[in-house]
């Protein structure tokens, strides 16, 4: 077939697009953390371990920066199937903790019932990656022979 259906350049174009909301939205929280200490998944978060205190401010970077880092990484190939490891495990917490749609009624539920399958949808996504790796248009598939 064409170069265009090559695995590896779908490979990278799905790397590509399922990192995009993960650099979004981490770069984004770093900008004005207060998107991450006031939202709502947060404080959900926080109720189940910290009995509703709010999330300290390190907490905040951290999340933020591990969002961006992690996505970068899968991005870029380097290191990528321990980034989407570790971005499976944190949006897992994420989907669950942060989008119970069968809690709420509502705009509220209809809206995090959405938010809850796209985040199933990146969950897939990124098991992928753990699984299959990055290609061969990777930092990482420099070290192949």
């Amino acid at each position: 077939m064409t170069r265009l259906l090559d695995k590896d350049l779908l490979v990278l174009l799905c790397r590509l697009l399922m990192s995009v909301c993960m650099i979004r939205y981490g770069a984004a929280k770093l900008i004005d953390i207060d998107l991450f200490v006031n939202h709502v998944t947060t404080r959900r978060f926080m109720e189940l371990v910290a009995r509703g205190a709010p999330a300290p401010l390190w907490f905040a970077y951290a999340n933020a920066l591990f969002q961006t880092a992690a996505g970068l990484c899968v991005l870029i190939g380097f290191r990528a199937r321990v980034a989407a490891g570790l971005l499976v495990v944190w949006l897992a917490v994420l989907t669950f903790v942060g989008h119970p749609f069968w809690r709420l009624s509502g705009g509220d539920a209809l809206l995090n019932e959405s938010l809850f399958y796209r985040n199933l949808g990146l969950l897939a996504a990124f098991l992928l990656i753990v699984a299959h790796g990055a290609g061969r248009w990777a930092v990482d598939a420099t070290d192949r022979k």
